[in-house]
């Protein structure tokens, strides 16, 4: 009789040697946003499908936007994605554009493309609304 609780057990362990990332179906990892989340002391309790749920989004916004970017910089005849191609995909995007509503953070360098610095007029104040 013990034999087939040892069976059992071997049997129940071949089967959750799966990631919850590949049970889900999903890139990005699971465990390490439910670490995070934990760490984070975002709630006392959440459902151990937040994190799936979680890693899901973060995976689709990142897919959208860097699809969006890559877009860009093959119009712009560049091999790689720079950081205004990411943030012109976003200005773009109505969906991301509400997601990010900050906008994306900036770190030095330039941060609109030269095809639209050259587009936008700076506002000069007249002398007259200077006056008033």
């Amino acid at each position: 009789c013990s034999g087939g609780l040892s069976e059992g057990s071997e049997a129940k362990a071949k089967k959750s040697r799966s990631s919850r990332s590949s049970r889900a179906g999903l890139l990005f990892p699971v465990s390490r946003v439910d670490r995070q989340l934990r760490s984070g002391r975002f709630a006392e309790r959440f459902g151990a499908r937040a994190p799936v749920y979680l890693a899901a989004v973060l995976q689709w916004v990142t897919r959208e936007t860097v699809g969006a970017a890559g877009e860009i910089s093959k119009k712009s005849k560049q091999r790689c994605i720079s950081p205004s191609h990411l943030q012109a995909a976003v200005r773009k995007s109505a969906l991301l554009k509400r997601l990010l509503r900050g906008g994306v953070p900036r770190r030095g360098g330039r941060a609109v493309p030269r095809s639209q610095r050259a587009a936008s007029r700076p506002k000069k104040e007249t002398t007259e609304s200077k006056k008033r």
